[in-house]
């Protein structure tokens, strides 16, 4: 879903600003609002999950990949105004450093990904839950649901800003930038989420809703209410569960949902699931690839529990884990739709846009595609384990770096608003 340089005529992609710009206006004010010493770093957090959920690829209908996002869950938690703002600095830093996304294209990306998913998201899941308890199974459910419906809203406005592409920006009825019309790009991002990445982002937003409820339920009565909840909303009751039972049950349920989805899609042949040819894959590489993820994990998932501090021990450890494990999603074969490079639009169609191969080099990321600029990453004949080695630690990289930024500008914040307090007498009138 992210939109790189070139598919988007440079005066749409800066024209999406127009809506964009005074959404993370709007959002910042309300946030700046709300912040204190226990919100702050709950930003950082969960710009992190975000930020890593974005880097598991999952095969969906057409050949291609996709992700989740999750930026329901953290409307949920923290309100739409933060999840705006966290899904976006996310988004910033995606393209900025990893090439995910253009930089032209970073208005229309936060405008989809960080603007109306979570605020449809979280809505949906308003109108599902009612005044359901809390602490109730309803709300997980209306939070699954919620994410499904937010990041397919979502798919959809990508797949019409695409789609208008070819009627607006044209040489004779050739495209300059997306070739993918209305007719294509509509229905091959509907599908691709409907089936595929919509499933993953309600599973993990439903699981995570539910480990919240069961081991932080002050997450979800208190944050955004200055009362301490919402006194028309009841709380309820929940039985606890392990935390390890919801992941298992979260990835049971994942790999069960993209099995059916694969069986489907493929006509009933798994070699041909979702529509991609399983046959291209390595897959000595890839079984080479998963025992070094294993191995890592063995190592670094215990070494991070007895490691990081206690407050941060679950969610931390989790975090590395989820980094370990996110270059399973390089085994799928094929590009995100709209994503492809000018070379996969040779092979795939035979030419290339001229608007697109003028503005596709426009900028180079330092971590492109999550590569480290050592030669051991780069070598373009490496094999799968080490360009995901360099995608784990690329990854770690990147959710430290975001998760640093979103704490560092929040306690600035909180300091200067504290100064200003200071200095302003209780009483006095300011102008």
């Amino acid at each position: 879903m992210h939109i790189p340089d070139g598919y988007l005529a440079p005066a749409f992609s800066l024209g999406m600003g127009v809506v964009t710009v005074p959404s993370w206006v709007i959002a910042a004010r309300r946030v700046r609002k709300h912040l204190n010493q226990r919100t702050v770093p709950l930003l950082a957090i969960f710009a992190a999950l975000c930020f890593t959920i974005m880097m598991f690829n999952v095969p969906v209908p057409g050949g291609t990949t996709a992700h989740g996002v999750g930026g329901t869950l953290v409307a949920i938690v923290l309100g739409p105004s933060a999840a705006v703002i966290v899904v976006s600095t996310a988004l910033i830093i995606q393209a900025l450093f990893f090439g995910d996304g253009g930089i032209l294209a970073i208005f229309a990306n936060c405008f989809n990904m960080g603007v109306v998913l979570p605020i449809v998201g979280y809505f949906t899941y308003l109108l599902v839950a009612g005044k359901s308890p809390l602490l109730s199974t309803r709300r997980v459910w209306a939070a699954g649901i919620g994410a499904y419906v937010g990041i397919t809203v979502a798919a959809l406005l990508v797949g019409v800003e695409l789609g208008l592409q070819p009627l607006l920006f044209n040489d004779n009825s050739t495209p300059l930038y997306s070739p993918y019309g209305l007719e294509v790009a509509l229905p091959a991002m509907l599908l691709a989420h409907a089936f595929g990445a919509s499933l993953v982002e309600g599973i993990i937003t439903a699981f995570g809703f539910a480990y919240l409820q069961q081991h932080h339920p002050e997450f979800l009565t208190s944050l955004r209410f200055a009362s301490g909840g919402d006194p028309n909303v009841a709380v309820g009751q929940t039985k606890s569960r392990p935390t390890w039972q919801l992941v298992a049950g979260g990835i049971v349920l994942l790999a069960v949902v993209l099995l059916v989805a694969g069986f489907v899609t493929g006509g009933g042949d798994l070699s041909n699931a979702f529509g991609a040819d399983w046959s291209s894959v390595d897959w000595s590489s890839v079984g080479t690839m998963l025992l070094i993820v294993v191995v890592l994990g063995a190592i670094l998932i215990p070494l991070a529990w007895f490691l990081l501090p206690r407050k941060i021990r679950t969610i931390g450890t989790a975090y590395v884990a989820v980094a370990i494990i996110t270059p399973i999603g390089l085994i799928a074969p094929g590009f995100a739709y709209g994503e492809g490079s000018p070379d996969d639009l040779q092979k795939e169609l035979g030419y290339v846009p001229q608007g697109l191969q003028d503005v596709s080099g426009f900028f180079s990321a330092p971590f492109k595609d999550y590569n480290l600029p050592l030669p051991f990453f780069k070598a373009d004949d490496a094999p799968m384990w080490h360009t995901a080695l360099g995608y784990e630690i690329a990854g770690l990289i990147g959710m430290l770096v975001l998760g640093a930024i979103l704490w560092g500008i929040g306690t600035l914040i909180l300091r200067k608003d504290a100064e200003g307090n200071l200095a302003t007498p209780s009483g006095a009138v300011t102008t």
